[in-house]
């Protein structure tokens, strides 16, 4: 395995890493043969993210050789991005799923593991490795990686600091094109603007909301003109190499009512105890409660079937969020340190967010930007 790729993010004693880790894992499922098709999981493993037009898979064999099957329109950057050096390719009027089988046929397994929740495996994809391989034990590698990736290594935290900085500029750009008739997709704009000329990588850098679509987080944009009184908020999802940081923040238009103000502050307040709670050994749902029981007792929430924090790291097609620990009543799962969330809160259209380093010393905080309603 070498470094010779311009293109790939980290070392590569990194990927060496991963991969000592993945055959670790084959072992114990005693399987000779690995099919990754997570977009997420082959980046992790060999640094190759593709777009998810069509099926593409790295399959790992227990002597830790590797192979790619990519399409062939693919190919060039598929070299520049990864460590493998066995590239299977094919065209767009072949068979991707018969080249497969043959790949894995010339491998013989006798155990062949698969993500069965990959978005990827479809059950028509599955059901043909089965009825091709009728002989072949298939073992369950579900969460092995995703697993394996909750623990950021010290690149992929600077990966995630230097997201967190674009994510801020991000905000302060987009909340300085918010004003009173103005249309609403002006931040969005903006927004998009600053995340690219710094250097996000991904194409969906921020989520918007404004008017009555501040209630909800997943809101679309439309084409209002914004009013003073109303809220905007925005949250920026920019990635570097794939990983991303968050960060939310409300926006008040032209001034903020005392009841803004008031649930910000309250928010902010009970956030912050949540935020300081996260050390390693912390129970998630201990964690939990401590937002969740405030914001209720408060009447800042009727309800609060929403989590308070989910995992931050690299993302791909067709996810937008990693929920392999999440912060929910009931969860019982321990912080350690070098894990990253995404830690959100948000009341009546008013939401903050940050992106969370959980370090030996202390929580750190990789988002800077002033917790506060902005007003605009």
């Amino acid at each position: 395995m070498t470094n010779g790729h311009a293109a790939l993010p980290f070392a590569a004693s990194e990927y060496q890493g991963r991969l000592a880790s993945v055959l670790a894992a084959m072992a114990e499922h005693r399987a000779d043969l690995l099919l990754v098709d997570q977009i997420d999981s082959m980046a992790y493993i060999s640094g190759y993210a593709h777009s998810g037009a069509r099926y593409q898979a790295l399959l790992i064999r227990a002597d830790g050789s590797a192979e790619l099957l990519i399409r062939g329109s693919d190919e060039e950057s598929a070299r520049r991005t990864t460590w493998v050096e066995k590239l299977t390719g094919f065209e767009d009027d072949e068979d991707e799923m018969a080249i497969l089988g043959r790949l894995v046929a010339a491998s013989n397994p006798r155990t062949l593991a698969i993500e069965t929740d990959s978005h990827f495996l479809t059950i028509k994809r599955f059901e043909f490795l089965k009825s091709k391989f009728p002989r072949v034990r298939f073992a369950d590698f579900a969460k092995v990686i995703w697993e394996q990736r909750l623990i950021k290594s010290p690149a992929e935290i600077e990966c995630l600091r230097r997201a967190s900085q674009i994510a801020d500029a991000c905000v302060r750009a987009g909340a300085e094109a918010v004003k009173a008739g103005r249309s609403e997709r002006e931040p969005a704009i903006a927004t998009y603007r600053k995340a690219i000329a710094m250097g996000a990588d991904n194409g969906r850098v921020a989520v918007f909301g404004y008017g009555s679509t501040v209630a909800n987080m997943h809101g679309r944009l439309g084409t209002r003109t914004m009013e003073d009184g109303e809220l905007y908020f925005i949250e920026a999802v920019p990635q570097v190499h794939g990983y991303s940081a968050r960060i939310a923040r409300p926006i008040a238009v032209g001034h903020a009512s005392d009841r803004h103000r008031y649930i910000a502050d309250r928010i902010v307040e009970i956030q912050d105890r949540q935020i300081a709670a996260m050390v390693p050994g912390a129970n998630a749902g201990d964690v939990d409660l401590i937002v969740r029981e405030a914001m209720l007792r408060e009447g800042l929430k009727k309800t609060f079937p929403q989590v308070s924090g989910y995992t931050l790291g690299y993302h791909a097609a067709p996810r937008t969020a990693d929920h392999t620990r999440i912060f929910m009543r009931g969860e019982s799962w321990t912080l350690l340190a070098g894990m990253v969330f995404h830690m959100i809160l948000y009341s009546e259209g008013l939401p903050f967010s940050e992106t969370i380093l959980v370090s030996d010393d202390a929580p750190v905080r990789l988002t800077s930007t002033a917790r506060t309603l902005m007003v605009q």
